[in-house]
């Protein structure tokens, strides 16, 4: 009887140490992801959505919290209520619509902690000096600063050659999933992405112009969100829209995106500053199948050259969608090239797996 009684008390006492066990593990492996409010229409946001996603798919307990705006008192309630413990991380997305350019996002390490937190950095060298001087505390802390591509990670570590923490590189994937094919695809011209200043929107409208001139029969189509329809780049689009014969496709949700895309033979994508992976509008189209007209810079790797058809000027890059939108295989991507393996979300969640230790 006193033998049972002991297996029975020692049954009892192992099942809230098993518990405590597995909620310490769950602890040691959770992530808090910190991006703008949804609703947005924000590249970022959507891409912390589906970051969430794929990592918890791989048994991550991971919490998407949403800020209106960066704060000090943001960031206090967000070091409350997340309660980091064991090997927990804080993962920002920055920058993101609606949050504002605030330099409270520099208060994160001083008021988180840098060793367990961890920064993915959409933008950088666009960013203008002071903006660029929010990162500090970032740089000095022992932050993990993470990055869409090696132009980027340059241009940070070029503007702080002092500092303490750590800089790698993950591609970003699209967020857009290709959906059925198209039984056949139309003879379509789409831009896909922002509509608003630096995306290089007039160029396309100039190049929809010159082909509607010539008298090209084609579906021109602008795909994309416009977070301020009051800006004078969303204006031209929309007065320019029925001179042109244009299609306005906004604000739509993935599935029509990836409809629309998929049904089109060409995007022209003419970027002032040049494609890269940060760019997952192209990345989108790319894995779509289109052929891609974009302006090629210094930004541009080598492997995004020659998966894409350079944009020059509006008279040369006429005639070449004119070209490509009869033959558009003459431009199809390979897909399975070792570049485009690296932007699919399993290798991007376990690369983020890997940073966070988890692996």
């Amino acid at each position: 009887m006193v033998g049972q009684g002991t297996a029975h008390g020692t049954a009892q006492d192992a099942a809230p140490a098993s518990s405590a066990r597995a909620a310490q593990g769950a602890a040691d492996r959770a992530v808090v992801a910190v991006t703008g409010r949804p609703g947005a229409r924000c590249g970022v946001a959507d891409y912390a959505d589906k970051l969430r996603a794929v990592v918890a798919a791989r048994g991550v307990d991971v919490r998407l919290e949403r800020l209106p705006r960066w704060s000090l008192g943001a960031l206090l309630r967000i070091r409350a209520r997340c309660g980091l413990g064991g090997r927990g991380v804080l993962h920002i997305q920055y920058p993101s619509l609606d949050m504002g350019n605030s330099p409270a996002v520099g208060l994160a390490p001083l008021t988180i902690g840098g060793r367990r937190l961890y920064l993915t950095l959409h933008e950088f060298s666009i960013f203008g000096r002071a903006r660029k001087l929010y990162m500090l505390p970032f740089a000095l802390s022992r932050a993990t600063v993470i990055f869409s591509n090696a132009f980027e990670r340059a241009a940070f570590e070029r503007f702080f050659p002092i500092r303490r923490c750590r800089t790698d590189v993950v591609p970003i994937g699209s967020n857009i999933a290709v959906g059925a094919p198209a039984p056949e695809r139309a003879r379509a011209l789409v831009y896909f992405g922002q509509i608003g200043p630096g995306k290089g929107l007039e160029a396309f409208l100039d190049v929809v112009g010159r082909l509607r001139a010539a008298g090209e029969d084609l579906d021109a189509v602008v795909v994309g969100s416009a977070p301020d329809r009051a800006c004078p780049v969303f204006w031209e689009v929309a007065e320019r829209a029925e001179a042109l014969g244009l299609r306005l496709v906004l604000d739509a949700e993935p599935d029509r995106v990836s409809e629309e895309l998929s049904r089109a033979r060409v995007a022209l994508l003419p970027f002032p500053d040049g494609v890269s992976e940060k760019r997952g509008s192209a990345i989108a189209c790319l894995e779509h199948g289109l052929a891609v007209v974009t302006t090629h810079s210094d930004k541009t790797p080598d492997w995004l050259r020659d998966a894409t058809v350079r944009h020059v000027g509006v008279a040369e890059t006429a005639e070449r969608v004119r070209t490509l939108l009869d033959r558009p295989e003459a431009a199809a991507p390979d897909l399975d090239a070792a570049p485009f393996r690296a932007l699919r979300w399993p290798d991007i969640a376990e690369r983020h797996a890997q940073l966070y230790g988890f692996r």
